[in-house]
């Protein structure tokens, strides 16, 4: 296949969502948004970007599933591709909506090599006390979907380790027919990607991102700005009842409370 520079996806009017990510969170879906968007299928939407408006609209999605509200939502997404978590959450739905999307299904070299990389990077942050030090603090809460996807992950397939993982590709290649779907690992390169979509390949090199390192480093900072931002609101409750109890406020309850009881 030809190295020239990228042919952009064309511009024609099309449904809004155009590939849908059906691969579980650690299967390069980083990767995988960011070669989307260098082939012209931009903006692409990633856990990453939980935080803001689309954030709301995906817990609006969540909390309706089933219900007709769920399709009004589905149509409020403006990114063009899905990837991660909560899109592949929500396959059948996206589909419903947009009928025309292709859906791409990454997947690791193993399910053992999945479920390491997932215990090492996404159930480190889903236990409950890493949500309260977290999520629980603007912006980062939107990020409290972790925790839910790893709860829905339970209930849809009774457990969640490698037979999870392997439960889920095989209901989504049951679910999607077979010339809309891939199934892509991202150490093939450009060139299936590329094939599916109907573009050339790009005369770069195939992004890789989110290595398991850089997501340990992306925690700690999410840690510390957690405890951070804690600090700052504890310490400013501190500082009011500080002045409030300086400036008399309290004892002025406390004689009002004496007169009640005359």
């Amino acid at each position: 296949m030809s190295t020239a520079s990228v042919t952009p996806a064309s511009h024609s009017p099309q449904p809004k969502l155009r590939v849908i990510g059906a691969g579980l969170g650690r299967t390069g879906t980083s990767s995988v948004k960011e070669a989307l968007e260098i082939l012209g299928f931009g903006p692409c939407h990633h856990m990453a970007e939980l935080p803001g408006r689309t954030g709301r609209c995906w817990a609006y999605i969540d909390a309706h599933r089933g219900s007709e509200a769920l399709s009004f939502s589905v149509h409020d997404l403006t990114q063009a591709c899905t990837v991660d978590h909560p899109n592949c959450d929500f396959v059948p739905e996206l589909m419903a909506a947009f009928p025309e999307a292709k859906v791409i299904l990454t997947v690791r070299d193993s399910p053992e090599v999945w479920w390491k990389s997932y215990c090492d990077t996404i159930l480190r942050i889903s236990p409950l006390w890493n949500g309260w030090l977290i999520f629980s603090v603007p912006p980062m809460f939107a990020f409290w979907s972790v925790g839910r996807n790893v709860d829905r992950f339970k209930k849809t397939y009774g457990s969640i380790g490698p037979d999870s993982y392997v439960a889920h590709n095989a209901r989504m290649k049951a679910l999607v027919p077979k010339e809309k779907l891939l199934v892509y690992n991202v150490k093939e390169g450009w060139a299936p990607l590329c094939t599916f979509l109907g573009v050339q390949v790009p005369n770069k090199p195939f992004p890789r991102n989110n290595e398991t390192k850089d997501m340990h480093k992306r925690f700690l900072l999410m840690r510390i700005m957690g405890a951070g931002c804690w600090i700052l609101e504890l310490g400013a409750v501190y500082l009011v009842l500080r002045m409030l109890w300086r400036s008399g406020w309290f004892e002025g309850l406390k004689v009002m409370d004496r007169l009640r009881e005359l």
